[in-house]
């Protein structure tokens, strides 16, 4: 059990204190390609800007020279050799005008394409990638999938905390072939409707320990099972989806599509189902131990497709920062943050991160980028602890009697302290310090 620093319980199960550094760091370094890519706008913005002013320019020279070549652009029955010249003249003004502004344009747009934001949505996202993988937001909802029927196993997983979803690849070792039924649980026997050779179809018990799992899904809500009849051949199977209320069943096909609708499984048979589902789920939960992160989203927007890419950072130590804020509070060493674990036999150990060793790694950004940091109360000023030693009453009246004179010792100095305990006893205190040489 963890534990704030002043002994309450602490809401998580995890070392927060790792979390938090792995964030900060992460952030931090996320917030690089950002603060170039904030250059590369202001740069297309002025650039953008300049263009404008050098388009209006040459639309004005044009718009000179034309006034002054018009006296000799007066039509006439038959072209003069000067009235021809200021024509040409005018034709070659007017397509230099046209070719530069294009030229203008077409640079402007090339900074502009520079400093879109999906320029550094992939930075962002390798920033992001160690926190991810080891470590999770408060609150965070998984889902995972394992499939093993295609010629390559796969395994993928989405973590979502609040306005953020992480998608991950799964390494599917050591799973990459179907499971045997029977390997994960005994006795997995359900009743499906079965037609004999005479009368209509009745329920017969079906004994899945010799089938094979070759797929799984387990949201928040349900766990899915696959099963197939043979491994190692394509062969028809049966799909199980259980949740709280209960269990549901289809045939699939051997191309592994279902054959019609799904059906209420048995109320008998849901219990050993759960068993088989729990079971799976128990057996593949460390895949995602195994993560790699592949993409970010905002609120169902793809982190590519954001206008503002720095929105994800900022979230994820917003989601950070209320629990951040309470460790510092409750942290009665000034200057660090402060965790406790039991750890049994009546023993706690303390974990704690100085705050100025965070505020070191964002030291380094502009001052909109350091503003999320300093929210969450990891800035590197020193604060008083949080709890406070009550003031001690004043001295007796009383004479106290004259401390023992100072004794020399081999190799220390020792000098002695007077310090008043309460109001009606005056003692000594011997402070020993190492000898100076």
């Amino acid at each position: 059990m963890y534990r704030y620093g002043d002994g309450t319980p602490f809401p998580l199960d995890e070392n927060f204190i790792e979390t938090l550094t792995a964030a900060v760091e992460t952030c931090t370094n996320a917030f690089i390609p950002l603060t170039e890519l904030d250059a590369r706008r202001a740069k297309a913005k002025e650039l953008r800007k300049e263009g404008d002013s050098e388009a209006a320019r040459l639309s004005e020279l044009e718009k000179t020279l034309n006034t002054a070549l018009a006296p000799a652009l007066v039509p006439g029955s038959k072209p003069s050799l000067t009235q021809q010249v200021a024509q040409k003249l005018a034709a070659t003004i007017k397509q230099t005008v046209a070719d530069t502004k294009k030229q203008i344009d077409q640079k402007v747009q090339a900074m502009e394409a520079l400093a879109a934001p999906k320029t550094s949505s992939d930075a962002v996202v390798k920033a992001l990638r160690p926190f991810f993988n080891d470590h999770q937001l408060p609150k965070a909802a998984w889902i995972m999938s394992w499939d093993v029927r295609g010629s390559e196993p796969h395994a993928d997983a989405v973590a979502t905390a609040g306005k953020i979803t992480a998608a991950f690849t799964l390494t599917p070792d050591p799973y990459r072939a179907p499971i045997r039924v029977e390997q994960l649980a005994d006795g997995v026997v359900v009743h499906m409707m079965k037609k004999g050779v005479f009368g209509k179809a009745k329920p017969a018990p079906v004994d899945l320990g010799k089938y094979v799992m070759v797929a799984f899904e387990r949201t928040g809500l349900e766990h899915t099972v696959t099963l197939k009849e043979n491994p190692n051949k394509a062969s028809a199977g049966l799909r199980f989806s259980v949740s709280d209320n209960g269990a549901t069943w289809v045939t699939i096909s051997a191309g592994g599509d279902s054959e019609g609708e799904p059906n209420d499984l048995d109320p008998d048979d849901v219990a050993p189902v759960r068993n088989l589902a729990e079971r799976a789920a128990a057996a593949l939960k460390d895949l995602i131990q195994r993560r790699t992160l592949i993409d970010l989203s905002l609120s169902g927007t793809a982190i590519s497709d954001l206008d503002d890419p720095r929105a994800i950072p900022m979230e994820l130590l917003a989601q950070l920062t209320p629990l951040s804020r309470s460790i510092r509070d409750k942290s009665r060493m000034s200057g660090e943050l402060i965790l406790k674990r039991d750890i049994g036999d009546g023993r706690r150990e303390e974990l704690f991160v100085p705050r100025a060793t965070l505020a070191q790694q964002f030291a380094r950004l502009p001052n909109e980028y350091r503003r999320p940091f300093e929210d969450m109360g990891i800035t590197a000023e020193e604060t008083q602890p949080s709890i406070s030693l009550p003031i001690r009453p004043p001295a007796s009246s009383s004479v106290p009697p004259p401390p023992p004179p100072p004794r020399k010792e081999e190799g220390f100095d020792t000098k002695t302290v007077e310090y008043n305990l309460d109001d009606d006893d005056d003692r000594h205190k011997t402070q020993v310090d190492p000898k100076k040489s």
